[in-house]
């Protein structure tokens, strides 16, 4: 018949189809339950005009409501990738049924130039709160200043190359207070593509005029992939 479901303190059976509150719809199979939100904020969040979104509650109904939250802040290019939740059954840990929140993190979207620093971003509610929130991280995929494909060794593409020497990273007139020397994707000269395929998020200082301090999460590549899967504008990758 399958194991029973405990989630905050209720059982269910096998099979069972319950809400847990009114933005969720839940199902137990053999001893693990799944749901679906019932609420569309929760599968497409704002997009490029909306970079700060917020949700809010509205009185009178169950699903919140995104708005537009202003920020102190220039955006990159003023550019935004809006973001997809994927309409799959989402897990939860049934060990940690106290906490009843739902885990949704999206993958880190594009990087929004390529070349010199851009950002990329993501959504998730690995939070306290269990709030979804929108993520920014600095990106640098290529210097801009090595635009021409390589054709040493008569490779058609390099996929990860090291920069030879350490550099200080640019951010809206502030310098990186460290020295890194990170990995750069190479270029194609058949057509491909190059985009990161492995990274890790680190916080960067950044000394700014007047004495300003800032910290910023930036992406580091680790290995590049060539495809064809392109952007539309295939210039610079």
């Amino acid at each position: 018949e399958g194991d029973n479901c405990v989630f905050d303190g209720m059982i269910y059976r096998n099979g069972e189809t319950f809400q847990p509150s009114c933005k969720y719809q839940c199902t137990c199979r053999d001893g693990q339950i799944g749901c679906l939100p019932r609420c569309n904020l929760d599968l497409l969040l704002p997009g490029p005009d909306c970079p700060f979104p917020r949700k809010i509650e509205v009185p009178g109904e169950c699903c919140e409501k995104w708005i537009c939250d202003p920020k102190d802040e220039v955006i990159l290019g003023g550019f935004a990738m809006a973001a997809y939740r994927q309409e799959a059954t989402l897990g939860i840990d049934v060990s940690d049924s106290s906490a009843n929140c739902i885990e949704q993190t999206t993958e880190w979207s594009a990087c929004s130039k390529s070349c010199g620093m851009g950002f990329s971003t993501r959504v998730t509610n690995r939070n306290e709160q269990c709030e979804m929130v929108k993520q920014t991280r600095l990106c640098v995929i290529r210097p801009c200043e090595n635009e021409e494909p390589s054709d040493k060794k008569g490779k058609k593409c390099i996929r990860t190359k090291k920069s030879l020497k350490a550099v200080h990273f640019e951010y809206q007139n502030c310098t990186s207070v460290q020295t890194y020397k990170p990995r750069y994707c190479g270029l194609c000269n058949d057509g491909r593509c190059c985009t990161p395929h492995n990274t890790k998020t680190i916080q960067v200082e950044f000394h700014c005029p007047r004495g300003k301090v800032l910290k910023k999460p930036m992406m580091l590549i680790s290995t590049c992939v060539c495809h064809n899967n392109c952007p539309q504008s295939n210039n610079g990758f």
